[in-house]
């Protein structure tokens, strides 16, 4: 799926969509300035609408440096910007956003084209500042409450970003992305009851994008009704049919109905379209596991382990696999890798200690034990192991004290 803000997870990846609509052009009056300055200006606005940048910015600056204090300026600065920002050259395009602002900090357009830039640059708390100042200045500018909320949806402010995903459909009630953005929303916020309307109100606004698909087929997974979901990524992929996560979260709907060879075939397309995706590797190799194939499994594991050193879920089912071929060492080193990476992984401290207790280091069993209840002081698991660590160094009182917790 092109264009989308992508947060990654394991296999349900929560992407939303920003509106990068632009104020871009405008018309100069002849009134008041010189007409050597006025030609620049008009040349470079022609050239910008063809797509001849490297001119556009040429006669732009060359126009500035004629008439400097140009009654609008702050438009010349931010129709320049645009050109930078949308080569990537970020330095420079902040540099003429924040100097239109300067020159005219009422216009709320300017905020909400540096608040865009600076959510390129994941300076999220400055976007949010902007897009407020934006939002302040012209409240109905739908676009700017869009983009706040997609921030304060990546800062798990979920209500923040309800409410402005809510104000953006008021403002603009035939926007599809808007509908799309809060049906995820309220998913993710478990208001499955109010996602479904949200989602369907974007496919009916916009039946040729993927993601309110891809969404709602989500919404039918949890809530188990799995032929819809297999419906709904039907169509999410018969639109972008070369898109990875869609085809690895179909194989993940097919695995759950039990029907593994269809899932193995999504998975082997997500990897043969994106040979580096590495989710694609290590959900292949989950299946793998499932079908008792454990050797494949590793092999899958590795390969998306060597694509992404740090992805700790992999590490996890490698040692996971290494221990049930009973090769406690290289087990033993994944899961230190695992709480390495991510030191709040309770079942990883828990799988570790059972290595040291299959090897008799009880105190070390006792450590990680603790370590995982200290994360979740409900993992029965882990009481259980610690007791039976403490009675085989001699400690009944302490393994009882931990089992009457377990009752």
């Amino acid at each position: 799926m092109t264009n989308f803000i992508r947060d990654s997870m394991t296999s349900c990846k929560h992407l939303f969509l920003f509106t990068s609509t632009l104020s871009v052009l405008f018309l100069f009056s002849t009134h008041g300035f010189g007409q050597d300055a006025l030609e620049c200006f008009r040349k470079a606005q022609e050239l910008q609408k063809v797509g001849n940048y490297a001119q556009a910015i040429q006669l732009y600056s060359q126009g500035l440096a004629l008439e400097p204090l140009h009654p609008l300026a702050d438009k010349i600065y931010n129709n320049r910007g645009l050109i930078y920002y949308s080569q990537g050259t970020y330095e420079k395009a902040l540099e003429d956003f924040t100097r239109a602002i300067e020159i005219n900090p009422k216009d709320g357009e300017l905020y909400y084209n540096r608040g865009n830039l600076y959510r390129s640059l994941k300076m999220v708390d400055r976007a949010v500042s902007d897009y407020t100042k934006c939002i302040e200045l012209d409240e109905r500018n739908g676009a700017a409450y869009n983009n706040r909320g997609s921030l304060y949806f990546e800062l798990g402010e979920l209500d923040r970003a309800e409410g402005d995903y809510t104000k953006a459909i008021f403002l603009s009630p035939g926007n599809p992305e808007y509908h799309c953005n809060r049906g995820n929303a309220y998913r993710i916020m478990g208001r499955l009851d109010k996602s479904i309307p949200d989602l369907t109100k974007a496919i009916d606004l916009n039946p040729h994008s993927a993601l309110p698909y891809y969404y709602r087929a989500m919404v039918h997974y949890e809530n188990g009704n799995y032929k819809k979901a297999k419906t709904d990524m039907d169509s999410a992929i018969r639109i972008e049919h070369a898109d990875p996560e869609l085809l690895c979260f179909r194989a993940d709907v097919f695995k759950a109905q039990g029907y593994f060879d269809w899932a193995e075939a999504d998975y082997t397309k997500a990897i043969t379209v994106s040979p580096r995706y590495a989710a694609a590797f290590q959900q292949r190799g989950m299946l793998y596991v499932e079908k008792g194939n454990t050797a494949e499994a590793i092999i899958d594991f590795n390969k998306a382990i060597a694509i992404n050193p740090r992805f700790a879920l992999a590490y996890y089912n490698r040692g996971d696999a290494y221990l049930a071929q009973k090769r406690y060492d290289a087990a033993l080193k994944d899961f230190t890798q695992v709480v390495s990476l991510n030191p709040s992984y309770c079942q990883a401290y828990q799988k570790r200690a059972e290595i040291y207790f299959i090897k008799g280091d009880y105190d070390r069993v006792i450590d990680d034990c603790t370590r995982s209840l200290d994360l979740n002081e409900n993992y029965r698991d882990a009481y259980s192991l610690r007791a039976k660590a403490y009675r085989a160094k001699g400690d009944p009182d302490k393994a009882e004290s931990d089992l009457k917790i377990m009752k």
